[in-house]
């Protein structure tokens, strides 16, 4: 029999994050981010200065960005505030963001608050830390690095949509850049909870993370057969 070494998974779940495929106002996700503390009505909101995007800034954002739909930082500042209207985005906060090439690094340690067992923290898998502002100014037509350093790989994903979920979260669809095969890849933040599921050359990868603490480990690793179990059904002695 098949089982599932994953805690924030059945977290997750319970937080009734299922996707929808409705544009929807996406919520905070990160306290790293300047929010904007009043919610008066959106009449105020809308009549509030825009943002200065300075020459310096606007060529950083143009070596760093790619993106043919967001051809300018003023561009994707307006995009980011359709999803946020409550939020207050810095042009030099997004740019340094954008900067990070990946939204997770390898931690030095396992931490101690995610619960697993002595067997589960030796088993093969990658502990990390995760940086949910990095994935909240990730838009369509991006591309992000994946590090999977102990499959000793770092591949690119294009980001193709971005889903809402009906309680302020959202889902990256996307896919691995290059290979014969379509490799696809999807990213969910909700909350402190980040989920990921990765198609390699290597087989499926699975991220979990809670408060930006988490792991990386492959399919193989997380389902696992009971060598002591069998599902063949063996008929009774009569």
């Amino acid at each position: 029999a098949l089982f599932c070494v994953s805690w924030w998974g059945d977290v997750f779940s319970e937080r009734n994050a299922s996707p929808i495929g409705l544009p929807a106002a996406e919520s905070s996700v990160s306290g790293k981010i300047q929010r904007n503390q009043n919610s008066a009505s959106s009449s105020s909101e809308s009549s509030a200065p825009a943002p200065v995007v300075t020459d310096l800034l606007e060529q950083r954002y143009q070596s760093l960005s790619h993106n043919s739909r967001l051809p300018s930082l003023e561009a994707r500042l307006a995009e980011l505030h359709q999803l946020y209207p409550y939020r207050e985005f810095s042009p030099e906060q997004v740019v340094d963001l954008m900067a990070q090439p990946t939204a997770w690094q390898p931690a030095a340690t396992a931490p101690d608050t995610i619960p697993l067992t002595e067997a589960q923290r030796n088993d093969g898998r990658e502990f990390i830390e995760v940086n949910p502002d990095r994935l909240e100014v990730l838009l369509p037509g991006d591309n992000f690095e994946l590090p999977l350093e102990r499959l000793g790989m770092r591949l690119q994903m294009q980001v193709d949509s971005r889903e809402a979920l009906p309680n302020g979260g959202f889902t990256l669809h996307g896919r691995v850049v290059g290979g014969t095969e379509t490799m696809r890849v999807t990213i969910t933040q909700n909350g402190g909870l980040s989920l990921a599921g990765i198609d390699t050359p290597q087989g499926h990868v699975v991220l979990q993370a809670n408060d930006g603490q988490g792991w990386i480990a492959s399919s193989e690793t997380l389902f696992k057969q009971d060598p002591n179990r069998t599902d063949i059904v063996l008929p009774h002695d009569e």
